[in-house]
Order: structure tokens, then sequence, then C-alpha cells
């Protein structure tokens, strides 16, 4: 049963809470804690898998107690719950926060963001891996994406157009991009499919500060050899996420499943950035280049997937990043974003000549239960459209 632990200021807030969601009680262990100080001592008395927490609280408020359990307790799943806050407010809140819903949120709401924030967790190959990816607040970015996006937000009139394209081409900060507008840091959460309308939706006056002081895009530390690895990774994803949505295009005309494949395909590597980040220099080797070790790639695809789900995006793009090499265990009957990027990554394996990992295997028993395995030989063609000019497809 998960444990789940409410925080609020107002015993009137608390109680109002207890009663909405006393129809969970067989699914939740659920405690409520008046303010951030009592928060921390039920946190020390007993391990929690999400806190749910208001945002302004006298003595410690919202994004500081988040920041604390951050550091002393990096497995557990950090929600803020508040009504409107000052822009200020909210950037304190970027890092440390996972996701960010807006009072009055229904019961439903409330109970399928803490349930796919969970599930995810629980398929973790072990704890240390689980603490490694709840504790990142940024995925990392190029340095020299970085460095151009810090530039033209510094000069006399930055450009939207320009600032979303650096955003758009860049695996980590279009992911960190989706995750701010698909919660309610600031404003309605938005079903974008699209990283650059992310940027516009977002806005100069949000994004300036983001980059320049709340560090939610912060560059990879790199050198030579690092450096190139990571190109090589960009590459792919963006070679990726076009194949995905180009089959996904032949098969449907509906613009959010479209869109979830070209997300799913750009930020199917959000989990290796993640783990080689997190694993420091000397650690950071067995992520560079390609692994035969399918313990490696379930890993590596998980991490990004558990990452991107307590982040909120969609679930379809959830599910297509973690069963990318394995969607046979699904359960889908139809065509959805996990078919498409599963044999856009597979092909794109086996054409890119810098591809990442060794080409893997497209599940045809998976093709044939979702009705779509005649279409395979149209989607490989469709996947070598695509390739970068000059390279022949195989």
């Amino acid at each position: 049963m998960k444990r789940i632990l409410f925080v609020d200021d107002e015993p009137k807030v608390l109680e109002g809470l207890r009663r909405m969601l006393r129809s969970l009680r067989r699914e939740w262990q659920m405690e409520f804690a008046e303010g951030g100080r009592e928060a921390l001592d039920c946190l020390a008395a007993s391990p929690f898998d999400v806190v749910v927490t208001d945002m302004r609280m006298p003595g410690t408020d919202g994004a500081e107690l988040l920041e604390s359990i951050k550091r002393r307790y990096p497995a557990t799943v950090r929600i803020i719950l508040s009504g409107q806050c000052d822009r200020q407010a909210v950037l304190k809140c970027v890092g440390p926060a996972h996701q960010f819903l807006t009072k009055p949120c229904d019961s439903q709401t409330l109970k399928s963001t803490v349930a796919r924030a969970c599930a995810l967790r629980d398929g973790m190959v072990d704890e240390r891996h689980a603490c490694l990816v709840s504790r990142v607040t940024s995925v990392p970015s190029h340095p020299s994406a970085h460095a151009e996006l810090v530039a033209e937000l510094g000069s006399p009139r930055p450009s939207m157009t320009r600032i979303a394209a650096i955003v758009s081409g860049d695996v980590g900060m279009a992911a960190k991009t989706l995750q701010l507008v698909s919660s309610s840091f600031f404003g309605t959460p938005q079903r974008v499919s699209d990283p650059a309308q992310a940027v516009h939706l977002l806005g100069l006056d949000t994004i300036k500060p983001l980059v320049l002081s709340a560090d939610a895009f912060a560059p990879l530390d790199l050198d030579g050899e690092d450096v190139a690895w990571l190109e090589r990774l960009s590459r792919h994803s963006l070679a990726v996420a076009a194949a995905a949505s180009a089959i996904a295009r032949a098969e449907t005309d509906d613009a959010i499943l479209i869109g979830d494949a070209f997300i799913a395909g750009l930020l199917h590597e959000v989990g290796t950035l993640v783990l080689a980040r997190t694993s420091g220099r000397r650690g950071r080797r067995p992520y560079f280049g390609a692994s035969d070790g399918a313990s490696d790639r379930a890993l590596r695809a998980h991490a990004g997937a558990y990452l991107m789900a307590i982040w909120g995006l969609p679930e379809r793009v959830v599910t297509a990043i973690g069963l990318r090499h394995s969607p046979g265990i699904s359960t889908e009957e139809s065509f959805t974003p996990l078919a498409a990027l599963h044999v856009a990554d597979a092909v794109l394996g086996e054409n890119l000549p810098d591809s990442l990992g060794s080409a893997a295997t497209i599940d045809v028993e998976y093709l044939e239960r979702i009705g779509c395995l005649d279409r395979l030989d149209r989607w490989r063609s469709l996947c070598r459209k695509t390739l970068p000019e000059g390279v022949p497809a195989r």
C-alpha cells in the first residue's frame, strides 16, 4: 500500500483533503501534516512514497520542504498542490517539485497523478536508481546549445523563434520545457506535442529566469570524447522523432497521437542522459556508445520513462519510452506511439552509422497482435526517407 503525506498549514484544508480522499483509504495509507516542520518529523519517523504539499506556508514553505525532501529522501515523489502563486514563488519550486497541481483539485486528478508516479517507481531495478532519477531536476543539455540559448537570452532583442529552435533541437531542454507546460507550474496544463510551441506558451519572461537563475536547463560537463557521444545521441533522437511521427502520420490523422509519437522519439534516450549525469565522469562510460546488454537497455528505458512519468508527461509517451525494446509486454491491441517508436528506433539502428546501441529486433508478434504487421515494409520505407542527407538506406 502506498504511503502518501499531505502537507498544509491550514487544518481546514487538510480536513477537506481527508474527506475528499476517504474512498482511497484501501489503496493509500495517508497521513496529514500541519506545515513543513511536522512533515519532516513524519518523514523522519517513516518513509513516504509521495509528498503533496501546499506552496505558501509560514516557516518552511513548500519549495523549501521539497528541497529538503529531495536531499534527505530522494526516492519520494514531490508534488505541489497550491492556489495561484506569484512567479517568483513558482520559480523556487521548479527544481524540487516533480509536478504542480492547482487548487481546487478534484480527487480523480489527484489520484491519477499519484498513481502514475508510483506505478513506474515499483518497476525500477533497484532503490539506488530510483533515488538517482527522482533527484533529477533537469535533463542535461548539450553545452554548445546551452551557451547558444544563454547568448540569445542575453542579446538586446531576444528572438522567441530562435529560442524555440534551440530548445527544440536539444533533448534535455525539450524535456524540461514539456514538463513545465504539462503541469500547472505557469498556468493551465497544456497537452503540447511540440517543444517549440511549449516555449512560446511559457514566454520570454518565464524562459529567461528559468535558464539564467533557476538551473532548469543545465549543460552536461563534457570532455572531447563525451561531446562526440552527446552529438550522436542528439542526432539519433531527432532522427527517431522524425521517423516515428512519419509512421504515425501514415496510420492516423489524430494530431495528438502523431505529436506523442514525435515526443516519444525525441525523448526516448532521456534515461541515458540522466544516468550518464548522475554516474559522474568515472561511471559515465558504460552509457556511451553501443551496449548489447538487454538489462542495460532496459534500465535506461525505464529510467527515462520513470522521470517522464513523475514529470507528468502523457501516459502514451511514457509507455512508449519505457517499453520500446519490449513492446510485447504492453497490453495494447491497436496502433499507438509505442509501435511507431519501436519500429523507428529499430530501423534507424540498422541504418544510421553512428546510431546508439546495436540494432534492436522488431517484435513481429507484437505488430501482428495490434494488426500492423502487414504495414512493416511501408514503415521501414518511411523511416529510411527520414534519414539525413548522404546516409544510404540499407
